[in-house]
């Protein structure tokens, strides 16, 4: 998820400029028309500023059913988001009808509203963003073997052939702790291969067993190799740092099944079967 896809996505946006909007329809609603210049008609001032009024209304209730419908109802439960819009719209009230006395404290604090929404939505995009490293075909599989295609841009596919019915990508992830992840920071990584796994049967029951089919990119993608070691050998000695270690999450292969393999911003591999 990109930072402009989360602000889309969340209903503190479409809310905060709905009541832009509505503070300024408010704002000409409670003011007395005036003509701009000596001789000129009050009733057109008056009609003016009707119209004014129903036009911001009308992009404060279309923004407002924006912020139900985009985001979707599911988000839009919280009883702090009705809140939020009754304090948002308050203070444009205040921002266009008192410009003069108390302009500059609540255009102070209207920016300061501005930055605190601007380090959610961030923190947001961050908490829950995630970044597609390749993709996963699954070509065939039966009879206890594997064949997929593999491609990890901006590499050509690989077809391979493996053993074992579990699929597994090998990356190497350093996370950040969440203080780090709220200012913006995304977990790195580094993409080296695939490797496959069985499940076979022993005296203590089922149990996975990794295959020797793996196959590891030439040039791996993401961070280099010896600033993962470091990372991996003073861990407990970098600020910021909350693990480093390797990813090895398994998936059943299914037949005909494409998979996304996905780096969370705030750490972990996660493997999603694509809908046809």
């Amino acid at each position: 998820m990109s930072y402009s896809a989360g602000i889309i996505a969340s209903p503190y946006s479409w809310l905060f400029v709905s009541a832009l909007f509505l503070g300024a329809a408010l704002q000409r609603a409670t003011r007395r028309a005036r003509p701009r210049f000596i001789g000129d008609d009050p009733e057109r001032a008056r009609t003016a500023k009707w119209l004014f009024f129903s036009f911001f209304l009308s992009l404060a209730v279309v923004l407002a059913l924006g912020a139900i419908f985009v985001p979707g109802p599911q988000k839009f439960k919280e009883v702090r988001l009705l809140y939020f819009y009754l304090a948002s719209t308050a203070l444009f009230f205040l921002v266009f009808r008192f410009r003069k006395s108390a302009g500059l404290a609540v255009v102070l604090l209207a920016l300061a509203l501005v930055f605190v929404l601007a380090m959610f939505l961030r923190s947001l995009v961050a908490f829950t963003g995630e970044t597609e490293i390749g993709r996963v075909r699954m070509l065939a599989a039966r009879d206890g073997r594997m064949k997929l295609e593999l491609a990890a841009p901006p590499r050509e596919p690989v077809i391979l052939s493996m053993d074992g019915l579990y699929f597994a990508p090998i990356v190497k992830v350093v996370i950040f702790d969440d203080l780090f992840v709220f200012l913006g920071a995304h977990s790195w990584y580094r993409f080296e291969g695939l490797t496959s796994f069985a499940l076979q049967k022993g005296e203590s029951g089922q149990s996975f067993r990794q295959q020797n089919t793996d196959y590891h990119f030439p040039e791996p993608q993401g961070i280099p190799e010896r600033l993962w070691q470091l990372y991996e050998r003073y861990e407990s000695r970098i600020p910021g740092v909350k693990s480093v270690q390797v990813e090895l999450d398994l998936k059943r292969a299914r037949e005909l099944a494409s998979y996304s393999l996905r780096i969370q911003n705030d750490g972990g591999l996660q493997i999603v079967e694509l809908t046809q």
